[in-house]
């Protein structure tokens, strides 16, 4: 059962919302010299040794050899190697901001998914006015005039292939749901000894089209494994099985709002008004995705408090105001039944 988030878990959060925040700009840091398949393969392959040191420190073990690594296969493909080349491939054509900006409409995209897969995620009302108010601003930030020349616009292609990373998470995050409990460091670890696997064959075909990296590139790479994937992985773990996933989804707000902060003020990126009107739009979305149903009863309950209404009489004394008027009533029909025979 989730506990009381401490001072700690709320420093976790914040380390974590950093790192994930900041993965976009050392993406396009370290883009300067590895080509995408590259850098998807050397970032997981050091979260690989990462998470593999982490377990064995934890005096863990793998998952014994069996049907059990086939569910690692499905999280390695949607959690790890295509999202991670969707984003790469798509920051080569949009800036760092806008690709963490994109990729805050996962929850949007889990929330309609549980509605189809996920016993009791029925898609209520307050979520589909969020899915609708946060996909008006995935339409801002990408701009009618992206869309208007989508044949020849590469930033359109680019922010589509964010979403659609954004999307693979969404059906990773929706297939870990239904496989139901685990213990979420060994099947982190299998996930990823796949994906380090599975990201070889691109990387080698890539290679040769690899510039000699400066120290800034292999900085960034090193950070992107180490920090990004592979520590984060670890607070991630953490904090689940802490405070909880509520707790947690403080960072679908948090991340985005960071990606912007670190594109514009260390990579010198801009930021339209209409970017981030539109990133507001989203995080509207998410949060009347997440807390409407919340906010709704509150809010009638509020309204019951504050507005006037008429004072209810006692139920004993209605009942003896009713049991009165017959009373009365009876009398009187006595009198004009003795009034006409007189």
């Amino acid at each position: 059962m989730p506990r009381e988030a401490t001072s700690r878990d709320w420093l976790a959060l914040l380390v974590l919302t950093v790192l994930w925040g900041s993965a976009f700009m050392f993406n396009e840091l370290a883009l300067a010299a590895f080509p995408p398949a590259v850098l998807v393969a050397g970032r997981i392959v050091i979260a690989t040794a990462v998470i593999w040191g982490y377990l064995r420190l934890s005096g863990d073990t793998l998952p014994a050899p069996g049907r059990s690594w086939l569910p690692m296969v499905v999280l390695a493909i949607f959690g790890n190697v295509l999202p991670f080349h969707l984003v790469a491939w798509a920051q080569q054509h949009i800036d760092s901001s806008m690709a963490g900006i994109l990729m805050a409409v996962m929850p949007l995209f889990v929330l309609t998914l549980a509605h189809f897969f996920i016993p009791g995620g029925r898609l209520t009302p307050w979520r589909a006015v969020g899915f609708v108010i946060g996909f008006s601003g995935v339409i801002i930030v990408i701009g009618p005039d992206a869309v208007r020349g989508m044949e020849d616009s590469a930033a359109f292609w680019g922010a589509l292939a964010a979403l659609g990373a954004a999307l693979s998470y969404s059906v990773n995050t929706i297939y870990a749901r239904r496989l139901g409990p685990g213990d979420p460091l060994r099947r982190s670890a299998g996930m990823l000894i796949i994906a380090s696997m599975l990201s070889m064959p691109a990387a080698f075909v890539e290679l040769p089209d690899t510039l000699v990296p400066g120290t800034l590139a292999v900085v960034s790479l090193g950070i992107l494994g180490l920090l990004a994937t592979g520590f984060a992985t670890i607070l991630y773990f953490r904090l689940i099985q802490g405070p909880g996933p509520a707790f947690l989804s403080l960072v679908n707000y948090l991340v985005p709002a960071w990606a912007v902060v670190a594109g514009t003020m260390l990579l010198g990126e801009s930021v339209s008004n209409s970017v981030m009107i539109g990133l507001a739009l989203i995080l509207a979305g998410i949060a009347f995705s997440e807390f409407g149903s919340r906010v709704g009863p509150l809010l009638h309950g509020i309204g019951q408090r504050l507005l006037p209404f008429a004072p209810r009489m006692p139920e004993r004394v209605r009942v003896r105001t009713r049991e009165g008027t017959g009373r009365r009533s009876s009398l009187r029909a006595d009198r004009r039944i003795r009034a006409r025979r007189s």
